[in-house]
């Protein structure tokens, strides 16, 4: 502020006569000298008597003047601290030939006192106590919101699950021949490089806050469930919790509930009968709310069209013309006419690979490694809609965790027909089987895109919007006058999922998918089957019997899994009689487990385990935690005959043998296996369980003429045990070459109880 030594009174004196024709909003000033002492009851009564604002004004500085230079300083305090309401707007252009009272108080020289910071009434208090209501009702809907989702966990430790860091993108989207040129590039990587493509990549941080902050009109816009109602709601509360002396509003809309939206008829209606009514006051409310529209933030949410002549209005800016409007929309409803106005476009792209770590160790604390494991997992939750129900897949206290993946896209799936359809949870089977033949139809789209190894869906006969939240458009440019709109799965999992349930609708097609596995040109296919065995099962969660007639689902599996064992089975054993190499169709005993344990069918892994004479080879691969529970479970169902497990040169990691163990008790310990297991072990460089594995038969199993790094760490592992260890070695020639490993073992020798050879046990001095 501008120096000056003149006094406070003379500084009201030199600008009485605009003061007295410009001053706005009086009843303000007159309630802030009333709350700071400078006048009392009576006076302000007497002031409030007058006929109009002119003589208000007046009476108002001639009462402040004549109390002297402590009130006269006090009154200009005031008009400072609430300049934006009780002084006219300065004026647009700086050399306008007006006295601009802005520049006149902002040129006084206040006194540093702790006063100043004192709370001032910025409008009538009808307005403050209103405020106040918005900020307790938006308070209200936010723990509602992240209420709701934790609902899903049930039980008593549900997560404390709030706003997590989305990818919130500025530029301009990619153009039409990008896309085109993006979508080819995309079709040559490998299935796991294709996946991880889904993540979108970190951008320089926009925080909700700034998005509240800033002064400009926001639209957002995303996919289904990628995360823009979260934000609206983040911002919703950052506003409601934040230190402000403003007298601002706030309000929230949520245009899939349109019905009371269309009635309104006024603006009125729009904020205070949709939204919340004021308790006192109602038309001066309205009224602060009119003249300040600057101070007016409105979220609607989920826009798709216009049948609200009000909304359109405030769009329009023909009602609150200076209000900041932040608008929701799916890519497809951004080209509406409605949206043309000025606004900052903000794409939000879901979770970055790093808040989806952040997000499963919130919500799945140490049962985040089961999710991490899994890449489709992993990359299917950049979706926040579909992190949040794997998180509660694996976390719920109410239900069994998941068994199978499929349990985990049939529950993605309901709960994003419930949460779009806005139907109750007892009510959402009957939902489902009104939707069926939409269910059905982009199924049938998404199993010919997967057939031709497409992301791109065309020619979509289904147009309900609720079976469409599993897609995104693509707009293509054609020309100048044409767009031709395409569709893709959020991921490419669920569109995998979707051409599974047309199989079973269509099951004189599912022979000839079996053969198109086998063939490289159509080796995707065999991504479907896991799904197609886990959907023939009818446990909850329960899908396809609200799609397809119980008796069909039944028939088809009486002949399902046989004709798929036999199937692969046969292309094994024509592989191995033909001693070729792998062909990379990856279509193994590994895989036929992970189908087994998808479909819970003991009776179909028997039927394998008896194909396969209960033995298992898995020798020579490398198997992640979600195959090792797969083996584990095929293994289990033997309960009457021991399996002859080979693990010859096979890699597993911590998480994956601790899946491992359970079926231990169902496997012939005998042959090579225990040396398998502790090679495994050893060559690990995560920290073994060792104890466990010792516990198995009491002994170290060492291959005399294995490599001598497996020695020097079972040598360390030995060091670090509290008793003594027997060791069992194992000769495959009949003079090996150990010297080396026999140094290795002559350091560990104090911490050998004994040591075994083909059953001639060796004692060493205590």
């Amino acid at each position: 502020m501008a120096s000056t030594s003149q006094s406070a009174e003379g500084y009201i004196g030199s600008a009485r006569c605009h003061l007295v024709g410009e001053l706005k909003n009086l009843s303000v000033i007159l309630e802030n000298l009333y709350q700071r002492e400078v006048l009392c009851d009576e006076e302000v009564s007497k002031i409030q008597a007058e006929k109009d604002d002119y003589d208000k004004s007046r009476t108002i500085l001639d009462s402040v003047t004549k109390k002297g230079e402590k009130a006269c300083y006090e009154f200009l305090k005031i008009i400072d601290m609430t300049r934006k309401r009780t002084l006219e707007r300065p004026p647009l252009h700086p050399g306008t030939k007006t006295f601009d009272l802005h520049h006149w108080i902002s040129c006084f020289s206040f006194k540093e006192d702790t006063q100043m910071n004192a709370n001032y009434l910025q409008g009538p208090r009808p307005c403050h106590r209103y405020q106040e209501k918005l900020k307790s009702n938006a308070k209200e809907m936010s723990n509602k919101f992240w209420g709701e989702s934790k609902k899903l966990f049930g039980g008593n430790k549900k997560p404390d699950l709030s706003y997590a860091t989305l990818v919130l993108d500025t530029d301009e989207s990619v153009s039409p021949s990008k896309i085109k040129k993006v979508k080819k590039k995309k079709s040559k990587l490998s299935r796991p490089k294709k996946l991880r493509k889904y993540i979108p990549e970190e951008k320089p941080d926009i925080s909700p806050s700034e998005l509240l902050e800033t002064d400009k009109n926001i639209l957002l816009v995303g996919k289904p469930g990628i995360g823009k109602t979260a934000l609206t709601h983040e911002m919703l509360r950052l506003w409601a919790e934040r230190e402000s002396k403003e007298l601002d509003y706030m309000f929230y809309f949520d245009m899939r509930e349109t019905s009371d939206i269309i009635r309104a008829k006024n603006l009125e209606e729009l904020l205070f009968g949709v939204f919340c009514e004021p308790d006192e006051g109602k038309d001066e409310v309205l009224q602060d709310i009119k003249r300040h529209s600057d101070n007016v933030i409105i979220i609607f949410d989920g826009i798709t069209n216009l049948s609200s002549q009000v909304v359109k209005k405030v769009l329009t800016k023909k009602l609150l013309p200076l209000a900041k409007i932040i608008i929701t929309c799916r890519p497809d409803d951004e080209d509406e006419d409605f949206l043309s106005g000025d606004f900052d476009r903000v794409e939000v792209k879901g979770f970055s690979e790093q808040t989806i770590k952040t997000y499963l160790s919130a919500t799945l604390g140490e049962d985040q490694k089961k999710v991490l494991s899994n890449l489709e997992l992993v990359t299917l939750c950049h979706v926040p809609m579909y992190a949040l129900m794997i998180a509660a897949c694996f976390k719920s206290e109410d239900f069994p965790q998941p068994c199978t993946i499929t349990e985990i896209y049939i529950n993605i799936v309901r709960f994003c027909l419930q949460i779009n359809s806005k139907t109750k949870n007892k009510d959402l089977n009957l939902f489902i089987s009104t939707k069926k033949e939409e269910i059905l139809s982009l199924a049938e789209v998404a199993f010919l895109a997967t057939q031709q190894k497409s992301v791109n869906l065309t020619n979509l006969p289904c147009k309900d919007s609720c079976v469409l939240s599993f897609l995104k458009p693509l707009l293509i440019k054609e020309a100048p006058t044409e767009t031709i709109t395409t569709y893709a799965f959020l991921h490419y999992t669920v569109q995998e999922f979707f051409a599974a349930l047309w199989i079973l609708k269509n099951p004189d097609k599912i022979r000839d998918v079996f053969q198109q596995c086998l063939t490289e040109e159509k080796k995707q296919m065999k991504h479907l089957i896991p799904f197609m065995c886990r959907l023939l099962n009818e446990k909850s969660p329960s899908l396809m019997k609200h799609l397809i007639p119980d008796q069909d689902l039944k028939n088809t599996s009486n002949w399902f899994f046989k004709e798929l064992i036999n199937t692969f089975l046969l292309h094994l054993c024509e592989q191995e009689e033909a001693d070729t190499e792998d062909s990379g169709l990856h279509v193994d005993i590994l895989f036929l487990c992970q189908c087994l344990y998808e479909s819970q069918s003991p009776e179909a892994c028997i039927y394998f385990l008896n194909k396969l004479k209960y033995r298992l080879d898995l020798s020579g691969v490398s198997v992640d935690p979600y195959p090792c529970c797969a083996v584990a479970y095929v293994v289990t169902q033997s309960e009457k005959k021991k399996i002859c497990l080979n693990l010859e040169d096979v890699v597993i990691s911590e998480q994956g043998m601790r899946q491992l163990f359970e079926c231990f008790k169902n496997v012939q310990w005998s042959g090579p296996l225990p040396r398998q297991l502790w090679e495994i072990f050893l060559i690990n460089e995560e920290q073994m369980n060792f104890v466990s594995l010792l516990s198995l038969d009491g002994n170290l199993h060492l291959l005399v003429d294995g490599e001598k790094k497996l020695f020097e760490r079972a040598a360390e592992v030995m060091q670090r045990m509290h008793t003594k260890v027997n060791v069992c070695l194992h000769w495959d020639k009949e003079t090996p070459a150990c010297h080396s490993q026999c140094e290795s073992l002559l350091k560990a020798l104090p911490f050998i109880s004994s040591l075994r050879n083909n059953g001639v046990t060796l004692k060493t001095r205590r």
